[in-house]
């Protein structure tokens, strides 16, 4: 499932250090289960630093989860699965995975946000990336 909204587009045309704010929204993207792809990149780029917070709770009918990372690299780079659980995700939950912190993302490569397991009722989700261009 695509989400309702057109996705971002970056690229990552100097060497200068970019930073771009992703955000999931329920009242705009619905909650169904599904891939919500948020980015796509242009060019090769570097990410050296990823947070997700969670701007207003998500809610769900069941124990739905959330995972954010990249479409064929890292699916879970940002937030997992265990992060994601719904229980976690109330105002201002923060979270900055590991192994999303040095990653080279590719040309085309899309930031998806996937929620399983059940819908999500209510919430909104801001990924903030900090890159840099790749050669």
């Amino acid at each position: 499932m695509a989400n309702a909204n057109a996705y971002k587009e970056i690229s990552a045309w100097s060497n200068e250090l970019k930073v771009e704010k992703l955000t999931y929204d329920f009242s705009e993207d619905t909650g169904a289960q599904g891939t919500y792809s948020l980015a796509k990149f242009l060019k090769k780029a570097l990410v050296v630093d990823a947070c997700v917070q969670v701007e207003t709770a998500c809610t769900s009918a069941g124990l739905a989860t959330v995972q954010i990372g990249t479409s064929t690299g890292d699916a879970d780079a940002f937030m997992d699965t265990t992060s994601g659980a719904v229980a976690n995700l109330v105002d201002d939950f923060t979270v900055k995975e590991t192994a999303g912190q040095s990653l080279v993302v590719a040309e085309d490569e899309t930031v998806d946000l996937v929620i399983g397991t059940a819908d999500l009722t209510a919430g909104k989700i801001n990924v903030y990336l900090a890159y840099y261009k790749a050669a």
